[in-house]
């Protein structure tokens, strides 16, 4: 490993893990010798996972129906993040070869035309060449599958992790792997710190009526924004509340810019994607990094302007007027009708 990684006294096998178990408050020495089974004072993955694994049989035996489930939900179960993604790596590269080897059939094939004689053999060219790119649509299809299943299995992993070291921190001796839903996240609610809200709602009558329908949304479609929180550390919230700004809540938009999903293989893996662009650390205790981080992910446009985002503040006291109605056009008498983050947030959290 490039970088070096350590909580109290201990080595932490990765960047994932060290970020799983800081978030989740793991930082006594105590804590984390729970984990820690092979005593050698380094915790890795594999160490985490078989915690969880042992402290679910502590709580209650495995039924017969419990073990025949769904292959991929053993696989994350047993396996660390490198090892998933090393398996899939495998099957993609043995489809990518497989590809390669098509486009080269495919390309001898059409240059037939040129030495066709008639339109029987031009006719048996093109079904030729129409066969072998059916086959290499197919086998690229297989690939977004695979993608999309290696992230939900890592999703799960983390969220499994997540659940363990929470476990851990507050000192139990039990942990309900349970509460890790088939799509990969988790169920437990976060335990955020007791915020303080520097404002007061001021909606209009459209926001009012907007923000039972963020509510709702949000509590029908929590485990796809904890699964994009496993991977990310970008609290579940947050992602619901960038979300709803920027495509309303529809999960065929992506989380950019609600645009297409177009070369995504699904929401989640746009959603991470987006994400990933480095707008700054969350401290979990302190909403106001939430704010600055939304901020952020929308472009400092308006703090350039020493005015409050309506992305972040629409529909707060902290807000009056003035938006970017386009592309570099800023408005300074619009007013913007959305529901702002901090709106939504103090909604739900």
């Amino acid at each position: 490993m490039g970088e070096n990684f350590k909580i109290g006294s201990y080595k932490i096998e990765s960047k994932d893990l060290y970020t799983v178990l800081k978030e989740a408050g793991v930082t006594e020495n105590s804590a984390l010798k729970s984990i820690d089974k092979n005593n050698d004072g380094k915790l890795t993955e594999n160490e985490l996972q078989t915690f969880v694994e042992d402290t679910d049989e502590n709580n209650s035996a495995k039924s017969s129906s419990s073990s025949s489930s769904s292959s991929s939900s053993s696989t994350a179960s047993t396996m660390s993040i490198e090892e998933v993604e090393e398996k899939y790596q495998k099957q993609i590269q043995a489809i990518e070869q497989q590809i390669k080897t098509l486009e080269s059939q495919r390309s001898e094939a059409m240059h037939g035309y040129s030495s066709a004689e008639d339109a029987s053999g031009i006719e048996q060219i093109t079904s030729s060449v129409s066969s072998i790119t059916n086959q290499i649509s197919n086998l690229r299809r297989q690939i977004m599958t695979l993608l999309t299943t290696m992230e939900n299995e890592i999703a799960q992993i983390k969220a499994q992790q997540e659940a363990a070291a929470r476990a851990a921190a507050q000192g139990l001796n039990t942990v309900n792997t349970s509460s890790v839903s088939s799509s990969g996240a988790t169920n437990v609610n976060t335990n955020y710190g007791n915020f303080s809200y520097n404002f007061t709602e001021k909606l209009s009558s459209r926001q009012q009526s907007e923000l039972p329908q963020f509510k709702s949304h949000w509590a029908q479609n929590k485990s796809r924004y904890q699964t994009v929180a496993a991977r990310t550390g970008v609290p579940a919230e947050l992602i619901a509340a960038i979300h709803w700004r920027e495509a309303s809540g529809n999960f065929n938009r992506r989380l950019h810019d609600g645009g297409s999903l177009s070369g995504y293989s699904s929401w989640e893996a746009s959603a991470i994607d987006a994400l990933s662009g480095g707008y700054g650390n969350i401290d979990l205790n302190n909403i106001n990094t939430w704010y600055d981080f939304a901020e952020r992910y929308n472009g400092l446009g308006y703090r350039n302007k020493g005015v409050a985002s309506p992305y972040v503040w629409a529909g707060t006291t902290n807000y009056t007027s003035g938006k970017y109605v386009a592309d570099g056009v800023y408005d300074a008498g619009y007013v913007d009708q959305q529901l702002g983050v901090a709106v939504m947030l103090k909604a739900i959290l």
